[in-house]
């Protein structure tokens, strides 16, 4: 080698070591160790977790507007050397917090960790980041009639949309990437890998974007176009998902001879259950919940019916049990029907949606595109009709000043990976194709087993650190994804049980006799 090349060398070297330092400055003047066990009561998720907050505007282009924080957690990497592009991981909802979804996801991005930070950032308005939420129905609510109960909804809504009129202008995805961006610098950054869910996939495309050359690779996982209100495809969507669960049923003898149609089943279940909410008696059911073993009780409703479906739907371990639960409801047993509506429930509030902040982006984003005839139109999926509620929270709520590009399709030659379920009822794989229109640099998978987001399905994890390690999707194998297929459908008491089933069915008993019915 000659003294050229030496030369050459030695700065580059320098320049790599300068690099680092800068970003670890800027870390560690921003971040500290996360609380530890002595003040929580839990252990920090990894060892040298970091905390912290990043200060903005709440609106940037007014000095004088008040300051709101922007909360973060750095789970550092493994390696010594690690690269100073790391994986930014976005929640969706919106309205959940990226913060506390770390604890439930980090272990699916271990191979990622390996050579470089994960960062969570709650979204302005989510988790720690100045959180919007409105005031709920109180347990003496939840025992009104259902129409009374949707009345006060409404008014509680309309209360905190006057509580935060000044603010919730300023709570929509374009603000969200700014903050992102901000964060990105003030953490010392050059270029940074974001991976998003559902809701998560929009402010993920919006930063690709608006910043692309601060943008090194995006992942989508449920892909949320900003192009589209999903609220108007939500009815055809969910009915394809569970359509696509019949039809596995449908080629299985054992489980024709046990459930039959679903679809039709399902149909019946919702029309007994319509009348006896117009009787003014509905369904009281009695039933031990599945995982604490406590009694429980559920007013069945035709619309806690059709919620049960589509918030099943969105778990994999959970549309397994639909059949059975449907089928036994068809026969006036429904104490597996509620045993899982309170299992879906969970798993929905886990998300702990701030809900102000989750109507600031929908109202003044998704009804960008919804029509009065929309409304009137659109069917509903067994009766629940998602666009006719929030129409009318829409029309209170503040509106943002959102440019008028806002709504063109994204166009970028970033590298993206865009995952999808077949049997996700909110975000299915049309809106991949849709998106991939302008990513040329694009890769989509289908897992036929998947449901509401995939990254943390069988080999997907191990695709999405390629991805990440390489900056591409050139040479990353992705054949495997094939063996992501539907979970063996839950059979009843008298047909051999699945060991993948979830422990849904064994704490629930299914004897016909002892319904736990009231009338």
């Amino acid at each position: 080698m000659n003294k050229r090349i030496l030369i050459i060398s030695g700065l580059l070297l320098i320049a790599g070591c300068s690099e680092q330092q800068e970003t670890n400055t800027a870390v560690s003047s921003l971040l500290q160790a996360c609380p530890g066990f002595v003040e929580t009561g839990k252990p920090p998720l990894v060892s040298g977790a970091q905390c912290g907050r990043l200060t903005v505007k709440e609106n940037s282009a007014d000095p004088a507007s008040k300051n709101i924080d922007i909360e973060i957690l750095r789970l550092p990497a493994i390696s010594p050397a690690a690269q100073q592009d790391p994986l930014f991981l976005i929640q969706g909802g919106p309205g959940g917090s990226s913060v506390e979804m770390a604890s439930f996801i980090h272990g699916f991005f271990a191979d990622v960790r390996k050579n470089r930070d994960l960062i969570f950032v709650d979204q302005r308005g989510t988790g720690k980041s100045n959180p919007l939420r409105c005031e709920q129905l109180s347990e003496k609510d939840l025992q009104l009639p259902e129409s009374a109960q949707m009345e006060k909804y409404f008014h509680l809504m309309e209360q905190c949309s006057e509580k935060f009129k000044t603010s919730l202008p300023f709570y929509t995805t374009l603000h969200a990437v700014q903050d992102l961006d901000a964060v990105r610098y003030a953490l010392g950054y050059k270029t940074i890998n974001i991976w998003g869910v559902s809701y998560g996939t929009r402010v993920a495309l919006e930063y690709a974007n608006r910043y692309p050359q601060s943008t090194r690779t995006i992942i989508l996982d449920g892909v949320a176009p900003k192009e589209i209100a999903l609220s108007k495809f939500s009815a055809r969507d969910s009915l394809a998902a569970l359509t696509a669960v019949n039809d596995e049923c449908q080629l299985q003898p054992e489980c024709v001879r046990e459930f039959g149609d679903i679809l039709q089943k399902a149909e019946t279940v919702y029309a007994r259950l319509q009348l006896a909410d117009q009787s003014g008696s509905p369904l009281v059911i009695n039933y031990e919940h599945p995982v604490y073993q406590q009694p429980e009780q559920l007013t069945l409703t035709a619309k806690n019916f059709s919620m049960l479906i589509f918030n099943a739907l969105y778990s994999r371990d959970l549309t397994v049990l639909l059949p059975q639960a449907i089928s036994e409801a068809e026969r006036e047993n429904y104490r597996l029907l509620a045993a899982l509506f309170s299992l879906a429930m969970e798993q929905s509030q886990k998300m702990n949606i701030a809900d102000a902040m989750h109507f600031s982006v929908l109202c003044n984003e998704d009804w960008h595109f919804i029509s009065a005839s929309d409304v009137e139109t659109t069917p509903p999926f067994f009766g629940l009709n998602a666009i006719k509620d929030r129409n009318k929270i829409c029309g209170f709520w503040p509106k943002a000043n959102l440019p008028d590009d806002f709504w063109q399709p994204v166009r970028s030659e970033v590298p993206a990976l865009l995952l999808s379920g077949k049997h996700d009822p909110v975000t299915p794989e049309s809106w991949a194709e849709l998106v991939a229109q302008g990513l040329p640099a694009s890769v989509r998978l289908l897992a036929a087993g998947g449901n509401h987001g995939v990254s943390y399905e069988g080999c997907v994890p191990q695709i999405i650190a390629q991805f990440v390690e390489r900056g591409s999707m050139r040479d990353v194998k992705t054949d495997c994804v094939a063996n992501i297929k539907p979970l063996p459908l839950m059979l009843g008491a008298n047909q051999k049980k699945s060991s993948s089933s979830s422990a849904a069915s064994s704490a629930v008993s299914v004897d016909a006799a002892d319904e736990g019915v009231k009338p």
